[in-house]
């Protein structure tokens, strides 16, 4: 699967555009690198990419969540799920309510931004699985309301440093109203393994327990969860260092939490070509598409690619009409930050934040000053696939486009509206000192931008086609998520630091017109 139908996506294949003015403009103007008004939304009153002000208090709420460390652990592993901390994700529910979950707490918030005290009187406490930690990597919402969290469980020793590979798959799953839901697993909470064993090590010797995690969950329309994440196979000794051979696999589980035997190969479809899978969705055909990393090579163990995407049927099996033999390997990209499908089908990439720099005439008027001067920039890559993996050429020509802007900004959430638009957010930054040398601290807030379809920057959408939006005081943000919502409507949600939430920090969402 190595190398099969891939793409480059060199400079010579991409379109460029400028977020907020061409790019002759930017010496003057150059939008990205503007520097937004502390706790202010800069876009157009009443149009798309303004706030809807029914939602919350100006359009934005915010909630404190617990500080969380006691997930976070150095490895000298390369691992195929996350030991990170921390981590806070928002889904939609029906009702146009929005669940925001972390690892210890979840609150619910109906459709006008409002703390839904029907779920759990307002705050629904997670309790930590008996002699184990849960660091959560996703959070699904089912057509009945029910909450699922998924991520990895590890054991607790209570004198000794946790060994970094024993770790399990969790799901744990509420009802509608928070409590625990006892139809699935064992009283709402599923910790297992799915059979894979533990991995070899030097010698072949088995491993004292498994190592495996989840990265990703979404339920189908029969409320079945479907599953992604990795295992680790073996560990050895490579290059004179330690390294984890890990396997990628997605599975569906029924609704009881058991491992749906109609579902791949026993309810698992494992790539052994990649370490792990971080995304799956659905696809609008009815099918799915996950998307892959690559591990290191090892031994005999060769390295897989770095990117891949993998098409399968509802039922886990390996569409041949997607990529070559149902993969897609993508070059160039690194490991894309975020994909998401089209309700055309189509799939859109966005790729990591590359430092550049731009020659602009320079427009002051000083005869000892150059002609010319280079500006700091940075380039985003945004690739967009037809459903069977080749590249669109509709979209700027040649299926990718460039998103230049200042090093101030980045982008990390994409989706795509039904019109084939675009949505990008992320954060921006700014100095709270208007000279770094007197003080370098830096505050960033929520940036929102659009792309057409046909992949330039869309100027009907916010002030020249994106949107800042701050949330007060000496509060710093950055997006990470976006839902679109019925109504012309949606959510951007992400991180916040700010004294004025309890734990000083927690998740922040802000409401849109589009």
């Amino acid at each position: 699967m190595s190398g099969a139908n891939g793409v480059g996506v060199g400079k010579r294949l991409v379109a460029m555009v400028v977020i907020g003015c061409a790019l002759a403009a930017l010496v003057a103007a150059p939008a990205l690198a503007q520097k937004p008004k502390g706790g202010k939304h800069q876009g157009k009153a009443n149009g798309a990419g303004s706030l809807d002000t029914t939602f919350g208090k100006g359009g934005k709420v915010t909630v404190a969540f617990p500080a969380e460390t006691e997930g976070d652990v150095r490895v000298k592993y390369d691992l195929p799920y996350s030991y990170t901390s921390g981590q806070i994700e928002m889904a939609p529910a029906p009702g146009g309510k929005t669940v925001v979950a972390g690892a210890t707490k979840m609150v619910r918030y109906l459709a006008n931004g409002q703390l839904d005290t029907s779920f759990g009187g307002g705050e629904v406490r997670i309790q930590r699985p008996a002699g184990r930690n849960f660091v959560l990597a996703a959070v699904a919402v089912d057509s009945q309301g029910r909450v699922l969290l998924a991520g990895t469980a590890r054991q607790m020793p209570s004198n000794t440093t946790p060994n970094p590979l024993l770790s399990s798959a969790i799901l744990m799953r509420f009802t509608a109203d928070g409590a625990p839901d006892p139809s699935f697993g064992d009283g709402g909470t599923l910790i297992t393994d799915f059979g894979l064993g533990a991995p070899k090590g030097a010698g072949g010797q088995s491993y004292v327990s498994s190592s495996v995690g989840l990265r990703s969950v979404v339920v189908d329309s029969q409320g079945r969860p479907v599953i992604s994440g990795g295992y680790v196979k073996e560990f050895g000794n490579c290059s004179g260092s330690g390294q984890a051979i890990s396997v990628g696999f997605v599975g569906r589980l029924t609704t009881g939490g058991a491992l749906d035997p109609t579902f791949g190969e026993g309810g698992l479809r494992q790539v052994t070509d990649l370490a792990s899978f971080p995304q799956v969705g659905f696809t609008p055909a009815g099918g799915l598409l996950a998307v892959g990393n690559g591990g290191g090579s090892c031994g005999d163990h060769e390295a897989g690619p770095t990117l891949e995407l993998a098409g399968m049927s509802g039922e886990g099996v390996l569409d041949p009409n997607f990529g070559f033999s149902g993969f897609r390997v993508i070059e160039g990209l690194g490991n894309a930050p975020a994909v998401t499908v089209a309700p055309s089908g189509k799939i859109d990439l966005l790729g990591p934040t590359h430092d550049s720099s731009r020659r602009v005439k320079n427009k002051e008027k000083d005869k000892d000053k150059p002609k010319y001067k280079y500006i700091r920039l940075a380039e985003e890559t945004v690739t967009q696939l037809l459903p069977s993996g080749a590249a669109d050429p509709s979209f700027s020509r040649k299926g990718s486009t460039q998103i230049v802007h200042g090093r101030d900004a980045s982008f990390s959430a994409i989706a795509v509206d039904a019109q084939g638009r675009l949505l990008l957010a992320g954060q921006v930054a700014k100095r709270v000192a208007p000279s770094s040398k007197k003080n370098g601290l830096r505050r960033s807030s929520f940036l929102v931008a659009r792309v057409t379809a046909k992949g330039e920057i869309d100027r009907s959408f916010g002030n020249r086609g994106e949107v800042r939006t701050g949330f007060g005081g000496p509060a710093s943000s950055f997006a990470t998520q976006i839902v679109l919502l019925n109504g012309g409507r949606m959510l951007v949600g992400g991180g916040i630091s700010s004294p004025d939430l309890a734990s000083g920090g927690g998740f922040a969402i802000a409401k849109y017109l589009r």
